[in-house]
């Protein structure tokens, strides 16, 4: 798979962006973006080869559009690629209780972490924000983008804490039309 050499990096344009509560989408854009069903699950019945690349998971410091959203907590930033057999698809950002690294989510390495999210009734989503990345941006540059892209983010609630997962949708994915 061929990814950003700068894809860490990626990351910080997240930090500038505005999130809405609603945006005008397309209807492959909304039936993507608005599911509250499983993307790890949605993405596996759709593809032959979907995987996780894990980029990155560590202590590091929050953009204050995700501090804003979370309680004061100890959290591992985990930024992973979602892709199918090397075409990457989603690139997602989770923000998670350093608590959890060491309970449900110790060992996750390369699996996906929806996989748990949406197996364990104890984390409960809440809605949805948006928002849209311009084609000419550094991040939608990276991902050689032709057109606007989107992403959407979302707290899961589990006991006393919060983690935040943010998906941004990469050009191949369905959730622009393409056929995998």
């Amino acid at each position: 798979m061929t990814l950003p050499t700068h894809l860490s990096s990626l990351s910080q344009y997240l930090a500038k962006q505005s999130w809405y509560d609603d945006l005008a989408l397309s209807s492959d854009a909304q039936e993507w973006l608005l599911a509250t069903e499983s993307l790890t699950e949605r993405l596996m019945s759709v593809t032959d080869g979907f995987a996780v690349h894990l980029v990155q998971q560590s202590c590091l410091p929050l953009h204050a559009s995700e501090r804003a959203v979370l309680q004061d907590d100890q959290y591992v930033v985990r930024e992973v690629v979602l892709h199918n057999a090397g075409i990457p698809l989603v690139f997602a950002r989770s923000v998670i209780p350093q608590s959890l690294c060491h309970g449900e989510f110790v060992g996750l390495g390369n699996q996906p972490l929806g996989k748990i999210l949406f197996n364990d009734k104890r984390f409960v989503r809440q809605p949805f924000t948006l928002t849209r990345i311009d084609q000419g941006s550094v991040f939608a540059q990276a991902w050689n983008a032709r057109a606007d892209l989107f992403g959407r983010r979302s707290v899961f609630a589990y006991a006393d804490s919060q983690l935040l997962v943010a998906e941004v949708f990469l050009p191949s994915s369905p959730a622009y039309g393409a056929s995998l």
